[in-house]
């Protein structure tokens, strides 16, 4: 999954500032069922989350 620069700083600013750890090219959220990395690809903030938990589930 992918979101906007804009997107991504809004859903930024919704997380406790506690959770995110942030670098220039990475983001690492903390989440309940482990750290979530989101990486800069050109214009956009991406995760493999979604596609991940699906294949843990499985």
């Amino acid at each position: 999954m992918c979101l906007s620069v804009e997107a991504f700083a809004l859903f930024l600013n919704l997380l406790p500032i506690d959770l995110v750890d942030a670098a220039p090219d990475r983001v690492v959220i903390a989440a309940t069922s482990g750290d979530v990395h989101w990486v800069a690809v050109e214009e956009r903030w991406c995760t493999m989350a979604p596609q991940l938990d699906h294949i843990t589930e499985s």
